[in-house]
């Protein structure tokens, strides 16, 4: 039995490849709204994939967390008294580096962003024309960094993957 399907590695590799297909859509396409559901999109599933390879370490530490986050993990193996040396790779990029960035994204993406004030224009003589351009995809990334992301997140993936070994 392969590696990738004893850890049940295959959510995580799907998840992987709907990210560059969305990417691929996105770049695809010059309608605007399009464009940004497949970025959208890109995002979800590398969200997605995080979470799925939290769950292929879950089974490889055979911990029993059915909702698994880095920091439930980080306590699961505390009391087993081991350490988890993917989780703490992947909480120092949380806290500064492209996971930090992906989540704020997803997050993003959760809501809709805070507008902006709109301004009256000085040069009306009624002072009641409002301008109201803002750039609602302002916060959300190109395709090139979410490329980036991607490619990121898969060596990050693969790298932890070979060094799992029976412990």
């Amino acid at each position: 039995m392969s590696r990738v399907a004893r850890f049940h590695a295959d959510r995580t590799n799907q998840k992987l490849y709907f990210a560059r297909l969305a990417c691929q859509l996105a770049e695809q396409t010059d309608h605007v709204q399009q464009a940004q559901a497949h970025r959208e999109a890109a995002v979800f599933h590398l969200h997605g994939a995080i979470l799925a390879f939290l769950q292929e370490l879950v089974r490889y530490y055979r911990l029993n967390d059915f909702a698994p986050t880095l920091k439930s993990i980080e306590e699961h193996m505390a009391d087993k008294g081991q350490i988890s040396p993917e989780v703490t790779v992947m909480q120092q990029l949380a806290k500064q580096g492209f996971i930090a960035e992906l989540k704020r994204a997803y997050r993003m993406c959760q809501y809709a962003p805070e507008p902006s004030a709109p301004e009256p224009e000085d040069e009306t003589s009624s002072n009641l024309i409002i301008k109201v351009t803002q750039t609602p995809q302002a916060w959300l990334p190109d395709t090139k960094i979410l490329r980036e992301w991607h490619r990121d997140l898969a060596q990050l993936i693969d790298g932890f993957r070979s060094e799992m070994v029976e412990f």
